[in-house]
């Protein structure tokens, strides 16, 4: 059977969904990421987004690091906003934008508005709304590649109806920074063996994740090798058991981005 566009404008849910990418990563830094797998606030509309028209949806992105700060201009027109990575620190007390950035997550937050943090974004979320962030412990240092984390399937099922959640999922990592403290009001959902607060919770509106949902194992190889290992910021050795983990096991991603999208669009 053939809809037509009236039919089809008839099936429309009254409400467009829009959102949000606040990417917060240098192109320079990622230059060979972007020319081989697109644009890096891409990839998270690209995870995230639903295709069906039923779920009419609209994406913005905006570059926060060169200083657009638009959004809030608009900010009423947002459902949600996902807080990208970036090879910044979140608990930096002297960068404008960081700080810019923390005040205006306090803000959104006060309107109401679905916030999605992703490893610093996940990180600079939990300090905006009170938690504290800060270098691992010498004896954790990084934690890189394809790693286990232990989900609290309880809480997942109460505040997201997920009801078979597993309580074991592969997620990729590429951090040495994590949330300390939490936020008020905030319930852990996800830790792992060096990390703590791997996922945090503030009611149904406010998720972070350290992992890297929007990644593929080919994009998580490359930045280990021509971001990590090539300027030495880890030695060889933990590049070659990084991406040995990478090619040995299979990531949960579908299980993260459901996860996302509940917390994005309900």
């Amino acid at each position: 059977m053939t809809i037509s566009e009236s039919e089809k404008a008839t099936c429309l849910p009254e409400h467009q969904y829009r959102f949000a990418v606040l990417k917060l990563v240098a192109a320079i830094k990622i230059q060979y990421a972007e020319r081989n797998y697109g644009c890096y606030g891409m990839m998270m509309v690209d995870r995230f987004k639903d295709g069906d028209y039923l779920r009419n949806e609209k994406w913005d992105v905006f570059s926060v690091l060169d200083g657009d700060f638009s959004f809030l201009d608009d900010h009423s027109v947002y459902d949600g906003f996902v807080i990208t990575g970036s090879e910044a620190d979140a608990h930096s007390e002297d960068v404008p934008w960081i700080l810019r950035l923390c005040d205006a997550l306090k803000f959104l937050h006060s309107q109401k508005k679905r916030l999605l943090g992703i490893c610093f974004g996940h990180q600079i979320l939990a300090r905006a709304l009170g938690g504290t962030t800060g270098r691992a412990p010498v004896s954790v240092g990084w934690e890189i590649g394809l790693k286990s984390i232990k989900i609290d399937t309880n809480a997942v099922a109460d505040l997201y109806g997920l009801k078979d959640f597993k309580s074991d999922i592969l997620v990729f990592e590429i951090h040495r920074d994590q949330v300390s403290s939490l936020p008020p009001g905030a319930v852990v959902l996800a830790s792992s063996s060096k990390t703590e607060i791997e996922m945090f919770a503030i009611g149904d509106g406010v998720l972070g994740i350290q992992c890297h949902p929007e990644f593929s194992k080919d994009l998580m190889s490359d930045i280990i090798v021509h971001n990590l290992r090539s300027n030495d910021i880890i030695t060889v050795d933990m590049a070659d058991e990084a991406i040995r983990s990478i090619k040995e096991r299979e990531p949960d991603q579908e299980a993260i981005i459901q996860l996302c999208k509940k917390i994005l669009k309900g």
